[in-house]
């Protein structure tokens, strides 16, 4: 994801993605499957960018993000 400049505003795209990450961490704290602070790092934002772009709610993201690898 590219940083916008200080004065421009977010992208439509930019501002869905926030959303639904904002929406996947509350489930995911609400379900217990993390513990805040929770660190996310660049390849940690891909990966769940990678959930949105897929079309994953927040929540079936999460159960992705944490759940056992198969």
């Amino acid at each position: 994801m590219e940083e916008n400049a200080p004065d421009e505003s977010p992208s439509q795209y930019e501002t869905k993605l926030r959303d639904w990450m904002s929406k996947w961490y509350d489930h995911a704290v609400a379900q217990g499957l993390v513990r805040p602070p929770f660190l996310l790092d660049d390849a940690k934002a891909e990966r769940l960018e990678g959930y949105f772009v897929a079309g994953l709610t927040p929540s079936e993201g999460a159960q992705a993000f944490f759940g056992p690898a198969h």
